[in-house]
């Protein structure tokens, strides 16, 4: 991904154009391909005087249009809307740079109440960190150090890192009171108003914001990561249930986004019919009859083989095949597909059993199993096994833990793995704790290279200060990531109960396990979920 920065003023008309135009010349001479992306316009662009003039700097004048997120007024009717189109925006847009100046408060902004946390929030949500600018005119030192923090506490509150403080007209005999700044980014004094040199303090600025960036992950930031990094080596994923517009609605932005290369099961009149009626474009998918005569030979004669012992004959095969969850998982184990995702209009059974009989498990997986990523508001666990194995053994749990923390490695988590059970260390006795006891020693045998703690509470492998009474010296307790719950039973009532009550957002389940990738969609799902799920199997098939 592009490296990026959020250059933003922490006030109104403080001198911000100089500041940028020396920060944008200097990243011009490290990166060969830098762009300018605007997060909030005011109106019309061809009015926005600043933005334009940076982005003629850079020789990207024409990508005007394309180069901004979303405006003030769309913030103001509904901030939820407004930062996924920002994000959404922002994603396609940085495709293929290598370097990102993104514009916030610039001179000439209007600056409305709680503009600051709407600054802090953009910047977690695209991921990156801040460099934010202040005027040091007519300021007492102690006044400017006061202004800067309390500026920095608002848009850190957020999830926001400061990557650097710029002040602007700086007073010279502030550069010692700016060491009582409690942060460790560094403060950059232009002390006429102007960029003193490209070389001077905007390559610190430069330097401070690579050095300061952001380990902060929100749902939409991870979500935007999913559509970049399946883009980058594009995968087709076949879609059988075309019947549903969702899916349909799906696999036009997936197209449109260049997310994925998309298959559907059913008739191509039919289904561009519909797509016409919803207005989308799905002429670049492939659309593939269950009735091809050469492809039901072709699947009906490899199912027959794979099930031969099970006493499957041709015919009966060809019968399977007109079951759109078989017909998909066959696409995948030919190889005419790279992975499946369903679920939308059947039972999750209907969606994975095939791929137990079909696709079944990979080389060094003992079990196939389930997670769900579960977005926090600024981080990513994952919770397994919520949706596949009703009662596992310890053997079983312990291929769960691994397996599960492959899976967080696939999606950017550093796997730190907890076994849930209602007992800490030594704490407890009985049965289902000697399990999760047996499970952790198998999967530590498994894998000794894995941090893994077993048996340990919820309590103790998030909490630190819990953590440090009743686990001390773990490096698993306090900071896991990857939550391994004893039974379905636990799994699924704990993921939902996080859901609900803390407003994190659940990917999944995500199948595990598998030779090749095939994940179940919730029949309640939103077009977004869809394009998510579909992005999650192509980054699984990437590995393959």
């Amino acid at each position: 991904m592009a490296y990026s920065v959020y250059f933003t003023a922490a006030e109104g008309n403080c001198g911000t154009q100089s500041v940028a135009k020396a920060y944008l010349e200097y990243l011009n001479t490290q990166y060969q391909n830098v762009g300018v992306f605007r997060a909030f316009t005011n109106g019309p662009i061809s009015q926005d005087s600043s933005f334009l003039e940076l982005l003629t700097i850079v020789g990207r004048a024409d990508d005007a249009e394309n180069a901004w997120g979303t405006t003030r007024q769309a913030y103001v009717a509904s901030e939820e809307d407004a930062m996924n189109a920002l994000v959404k925006r922002y994603t396609d847009y940085s495709d293929g740079f290598d370097a990102i100046l993104i514009l916030g408060l610039l001179d000439g902004d209007p600056v409305n109440p709680g503009v600051l946390a709407r600054t802090g929030r953009a910047v977690a949500n695209l991921g990156t960190a801040a460099v934010m600018a202040l005027s040091g005119a007519m300021r007492t030192p102690s006044q400017v150090v006061t202004l800067a923090h309390l500026a920095a506490e608002e848009i850190s509150g957020e999830h926001a890192p400061i990557a650097a403080t710029v002040v602007i007209d700086a007073n010279p005999d502030l550069s010692e009171s700016v060491a009582t700044l409690e942060s460790d980014a560094p403060v950059v004094l232009f002390p006429d108003g102007e960029a003193r040199s490209i070389e001077g303090d905007a390559a610190a600025m430069l330097k401070a914001a690579m050095e300061h960036g952001s380990d902060v992950i929100t749902p939409l930031s991870f979500t935007a990561n999913l559509i970049s990094r399946a883009r980058a080596d594009r995968r087709r994923i076949v879609m059988p249930e075309s019947e549903d517009d969702r899916v349909l609605q799906a696999a036009d932005e997936l197209l449109a986004r260049g997310v994925a290369d998309i298959t559907l099961l059913g008739e191509r009149d039919q289904v561009l019919a519909r797509a016409g009626e919803l207005g989308l474009n799905l002429e670049e998918a492939e659309i593939v009859s269950l009735n091809d005569p050469a492809r039901i030979e072709k699947y009906g004669t490899e199912f027959a083989r794979l099930r031969a012992k099970k006493g499957m004959t041709y015919e009966q095969a060809v019968e399977k095949l007109k079951d759109v969850s078989y017909f998909g998982t066959m696409m995948v184990k030919m190889g005419d597909a790279d992975g499946m995702v369903s679920g939308a209009s059947h039972t999750t059974a209907h969606t994975i059993v095939p791929s137990f009989q079909i696709i079944k498990t990979k080389p060094g997986a003992s079990i196939v199993s389930s997670v769900f990523l579960m977005l926090m508001e600024d981080r990513v666990y994952v919770y397994g096994d919520c949706a596949v194995n009703t009662n596992p053994t310890p053997q079983e749990l312990a291929g769960i833990a691994t397996s599960s923390a492959e899976t967080a490695v696939q999606f950017g988590v550093d796997p730190r793995v907890a076994m849930l059970s209602y007992s800490t260390g030594t704490s407890g006795k009985g049965a289902d704790v000697d399990a999760v006891v047996e499970a952790t020693a198998l999967a530590r045998e498994a894998r000794p290279d894995l941090l893994i703690e077993g048996p340990i509470q919820y309590d103790a492998a998030v909490d630190a200060t819990v953590a440090a009474k009743k686990l001390p010296g773990s490096p698993v307790a306090g900071k896991a990531t990857v939550f391994v719950f004893p039974s379905l039973n636990a799994g699924n009532i704990g993921y939902k109960a996080v859901q609900r009550s803390s407003g994190a957002v659940a990917v999944g389940p995500i199948l595990q396990g598998l030779n090749k990738p095939v994940n179940d969609l919730s029949r309640g799902a939103l077009v977004q979920d869809i394009v998510n799920t579909v992005a999650i199997t192509a980054i699984q098939a990437q590995a393959e």
